[in-house]
């Protein structure tokens, strides 16, 4: 479940005097923070350049509850950043994974914002993308990349334009066509052809209107 906004350790944390802050051993890429001669957190390296502590330095309250929040949308945009570095994602998708994360609301709308500021997101060249897949690969009729993109998270409007774009009726017939022949060699009861052709298209996406053109088509059947 999705977190609402909290502030990690903001009430553990008491204020005082920064005494030291080093590198840890095990993660280099990470500092210990040191109040009044004992630990207190650590933070990343993006959160020490965006809040470059010095010792002597007093930190509050607010303060530590701050560098923590905005340590915890770091965590955030490093999960983010490696979930769509291995492929393209929807918003949708990257969202319902943070949240599966347990990430904060607030850190994950930053995230969100960060990417889209960045390219990183785009949901109509997603659809696009996944469209020419499933036509290309997975030989999907409208139908079901229809389903498969709401199911991504696109919305209607941007899917209805790239199924606009690039799904021609005429190159569906012909993927169901060649779908049909070779479905029609694994049909033994030459009595269910029609039936079994009709169930297959369909489940593959296929609309009534190309099923039966593709079907009446094809002889002996």
């Amino acid at each position: 479940m999705e977190k609402q906004t909290e502030i990690t350790g903001s009430n553990d944390i008491q204020p005082g005097i920064v005494t030291g802050i080093s590198f840890q051993k095990k993660r280099a890429d990470r500092r210990s923070v040191f109040i009044d001669g004992k630990y207190s957190f650590s933070i990343s390296e993006q959160t020490f350049q965006a809040f470059p502590l010095k010792v002597n330095q007093y930190l509050s309250t607010k303060q530590i509850a701050v560098i923590k929040n905005h340590e915890e949308f770091e965590k955030t945009k490093d999960l983010a950043l490696q979930y769509i570095s291995i492929r393209m994602r929807s918003e949708f998708e990257l969202r319902q994974y943070l949240r599966r994360k347990e990430c904060d609301a607030a850190n994950i709308s930053r995230v969100l914002l960060y990417c889209h500021a960045r390219k990183f997101l785009n949901d109509k060249e997603y659809a696009e993308m996944l469209t020419r897949d499933m036509i290309n690969i997975n030989k999907y009729g409208r139908n079901k990349m229809y389903a498969t993109l709401r199911k991504r998270g696109i919305s209607s409007e941007i899917v209805a334009e790239v199924l606009q774009a690039q799904v021609e009726e005429k190159d569906q017939l012909k993927i169901a066509e060649n779908l049909a022949l070779k479905k029609i060699k694994t049909i033994k009861d030459e009595s269910k052809i029609r039936e079994k052709l009709y169930r297959y298209l369909k489940q593959r996406g296929f609309s009534y209107d190309i099923i039966s053109a593709v079907v009446n088509r094809l002889k002996n059947i």
